[in-house]
């Protein structure tokens, strides 16, 4: 039901964690389809919601926020009095009990945590976010509020891999050579994680910081993927936040 990072384990204040389409109760291909937007019978959202966030240990009075994804490189500071923040890609905050939501279906999910100064954050980047450098602006972002790179961590989730995710030459050609692969048939093979990894590192987070999920939501059928299934693919969640503890 979940991917629960690694490098995190080490804060105990902290619950982050992704989706993925096991243990939901909507009918097939839903699963544990989280997305009020995809034709998922809402009753059947609510409960798989229900089912993650209980799974994950969330307290009773955790605060969860949304945004309406827009595939930029915009960004939202949140004090967790809004539950939808409107046109964003990013989520910001430093305040305890506060969830910030990323919705997923083979774009990227990136979670960062600066222990020191207890700053969170979650980033939606898909291709289009991505060459926006949509992860170092929410690195230096995190910087103007006082967190330090050397000391953030990050959590790359389970999305298109490099491997897989076939995209247009003049799409490939917008990012750097070594983040795609050119194909006989003219198409390219583009690595969305590693063009986030290497905007981390270029944001100066260490690299022993950053963990990368290897799995692959278009080869993986526990994961959804809209590439792999189109208009009848759900929607994973990350979701981070700290408590008091």
């Amino acid at each position: 039901m979940l991917i629960a990072p690694e490098i995190f384990k080490q804060f105990p204040e902290l619950i982050a964690a992704q989706s993925t389409r096991e243990g939901g109760i909507s009918p097939y291909p839903y699963g544990l389809n989280l997305s009020s937007h995809v034709g998922d019978d809402p009753k059947n959202v609510v409960e798989n919601r229900r089912r993650f966030y209980r799974e994950i240990g969330l307290p009773p009075e955790a605060k969860f926020v949304y945004q309406n994804q827009i595939h930029s490189a915009n960004i939202n500071i949140v004090k967790g009095d809004e539950s939808i923040v409107k046109e964003s890609d990013a989520l910001i905050t430093s305040e305890e009990n506060v969830f910030l939501v990323v919705s997923i279906a083979d774009c990227t999910p990136i979670l960062l945590y600066d222990p020191i100064v207890k700053i969170i954050a979650a980033v939606h980047a898909g291709w289009r976010g991505t060459e926006q450098l949509i992860t170092i602006a929410v690195v230096r972002r995190m910087i103007s509020l006082g967190a330090k790179t050397e000391n953030m961590f990050a959590f790359i989730g389970a999305s298109a891999s490099g491997a897989n995710y076939e995209v247009a030459t003049d799409v490939a050609t917008l990012f750097e050579k070594d983040h795609y692969t050119e194909l006989p048939n003219g198409k390219c093979l583009l690595d969305i994680k590693k063009a986030n990894r290497d905007q981390l590192l270029i944001g100066g987070v260490p690299l022993d910081h950053i963990e990368i999920n290897p799995r692959c939501t278009i080869t993986d059928l526990n994961l959804h993927s809209y590439r792999r299934d189109g208009k009848q693919s759900g929607r994973m969640f990350a979701v981070i936040g700290r408590v008091n503890r």
